[in-house]
Parts: C-alpha cells; sequence; structure tokens
C-alpha cells in the first residue's frame, strides 16, 4: 500500500487547487457474514470516494476502512483498509472507462489492477470491473459486475455479482439482489442480500451461505457524483 500511499500524497496539492471537483460519496456499511458450517462474522467499513475531472479525463481516489466486531468463534478481530487510486476517462455522456491501482489489508495484502467501466443511461446504472494482482507469487483475479435500476424518484432495484480467485488459496463468490431507498437528494439507505460460495482451498474446505449488507450512502456535493466508482473491498 506504501507506493499507492505516496502516489496520492505526490498528486495532493494538484487536487486540492483543481478547479474541476466533480464530487465525493461516502459509504458507511454493516454486513453480517454465515456460512454452513456455523460461523458467522459481524463487519462494519466505509469508502469515502473523491472524483476531479479535466474535460473527459479524470482522477479518483478511495479510501476503504473497515473493522471486525463479533464472531461466532474466537478468532482475532481485525482492522482492515484498502486505497484505490482510478485514472478515468469519458467516452460518452453515458460511458467511463476507468484503470484503477489498489493495494488493500483483505486479500493478504493484495496490490492489483483492474479496468473498469460505468454505464449510466436514464434509471440504468451499471458498473463492472477486471482485475488481476501486480505480483505473480500472489495470485488474485476479480472480476464483479453490480446494477441497479430507479423505480421513480426514490427507490431502486439493486443486483450484483463478484468473483474473488486466489487460483490454490480457493475463491470467494457472492450473488446479490436489493434494493435502495432515497431518503434525501443525498442520502440514499440500501440493503443487499447475498449468497456466497467460500472456497477456502485445500487447508480450509469450501463453504456457503449468506452475506446482509446494510448500508448508507452520501452524495457530498459538487457538480455530480453519480459517475464515481462505488469500489468497496469487502464483499
Amino acid at each position: 500500500m506504501s507506493r499507492l500511499l505516496t502516489a496520492v500524497l505526490a498528486l495532493s496539492p494538484v487536487m486540492a487547487s483543481a478547479q474541476a471537483y466533480e464530487g465525493a460519496v461516502v459509504d458507511l456499511r454493516y454486513r453480517h457474514y454465515e456460512d454452513n458450517s456455523g460461523f458467522d462474522m459481524n463487519t462494519i467499513g466505509g469508502t469515502l470516494d473523491a472524483s476531479w475531472m479535466f474535460g473527459r479525463v479524470g482522477l479518483q481516489a478511495g479510501l476503504f476502512l473497515g473493522k471486525d466486531i463479533d464472531s461466532s468463534d474466537d478468532i482475532d478481530l481485525e482492522h482492515t483498509s484498502a486505497l484505490a487510486l482510478h485514472l478515468t476517462t469519458d467516452v460518452s455522456d453515458s460511458l467511463r472507462l476507468g484503470a484503477m491501482a489498489s493495494a488493500d489489508g483483505i486479500a493478504d495484502g493484495t496490490e492489483f489492477f483492474a479496468a473498469e467501466a460505468l454505464y449510466l443511461a436514464g434509471p440504468v446504472r451499471v458498473e463492472a470491473r477486471l482485475g488481476d494482482t501486480f505480483d505473480n507469487s500472489t495470485p488474485y483475479t476479480l472480476f464483479e459486475v453490480m446494477g441497479s435500476y430507479a423505480l421513480g424518484n426514490a427507490l431502486t432495484a439493486r443486483a450484483g455479482m463478484h468473483y474473488a480467485d486466489f487460483d490454490e488459496g480457493g475463491h470467494y463468490g457472492t450473488l446479490s439482489l436489493g434494493a435502495g431507498y432515497k431518503v434525501s437528494g443525498q442520502t440514499e439507505i440500501y440493503a443487499d442480500l447475498k449468497h456466497h460460495n467460500n472456497d477456502g482451498g485445500s487447508l480450509y474446505g469450501d463453504a456457503h451461505g449468506s452475506v446482509i449488507n446494510l448500508g448508507v450512502r452520501f452524495d457530498l456535493g459538487g457538480s455530480t457524483s453519480a459517475k464515481t466508482f462505488s469500489y468497496m473491498p469487502l464483499n
């Protein structure tokens, strides 16, 4: 993560003085994980993302912080963090493409890169991401796609798919359905119900079960935050 932090510090004077501030979003989430082995875990986390656009080219910086708050097993409750930088370009008014570099303390300190896309058209919002690790000695591949459809001015239907592959270390995948409700023009609450398959490889075996996410998303203003990528490493 040190390389990404250095990049953020180097860019901070430019970002602070930029007149092309686009918007910022805070996303806070409670997550309940359980599987068929009887194990469950409760976690809280949140992201802060801010973006700047210079014509059709831009930059987005995101910080994630998370904490395990309770578990059914006698294990250490950990703090986690992640940092992500996105270079973005608007191909059209409805399509944004991005190149993301991220480092996190969740997937064994993985540092990885990803190509991503965000499509907005009327009530439809679709975001997708495909990533791989910088370090081939620690295999990690990520694919995820998330979509939403606005049902009027307040209610939103949500769905998503997340898949992380650790090669011999196994894989972790989720499928989700959910709904969001706009309390105001700047605040949305949401809930997602996910089915997960958690293959821990030869050491931990296979488990499956459910994940419940309860969250609130705050629009902190600017010209627009609708085009802010919403990467959150803990799924």
